[in-house]
């Protein structure tokens, strides 16, 4: 039996913190895309992601992505300092469970 998970709740959880105070992993699959340089497509799962994100504590912000209304967020994987940027309505399956709209 397929489960399930709404992209308001895989936010939810990619969010949440654990007792140590830093951000709970989670596996993640997602379509990479770029409306912008017309490619994509490309489907990449990390085994153990994190949130990247929340409140800045640079007063001088240079460039603000806007990821609320832009609706992306920032993930890296466990093991990197790479940051990615994705599209929650792209990601295809968070934690074993595939994505309702």
């Amino acid at each position: 039996m397929v489960e399930f998970i709404s992209v308001r709740d895989m936010l939810n959880t990619m969010m949440m913190r654990g007792q140590d105070r830093d951000f709970i992993p989670f596996s993640i699959t997602f379509v990479t895309a770029d409306l912008k340089k017309g490619t994509g497509g490309k489907r990449i799962t990390y085994d153990s992601a994190v949130f990247v994100g929340g409140p800045s504590k640079r007063e001088d912000k240079v460039r603000n992505p806007n990821h609320y209304d832009n609706m992306t967020r920032n993930i890296r994987h466990k093991n990197s300092d790479r940051i990615t940027t994705i599209h929650p309505h792209l990601v295809i399956k968070f934690n074993g469970l595939k994505i309702t709209q």
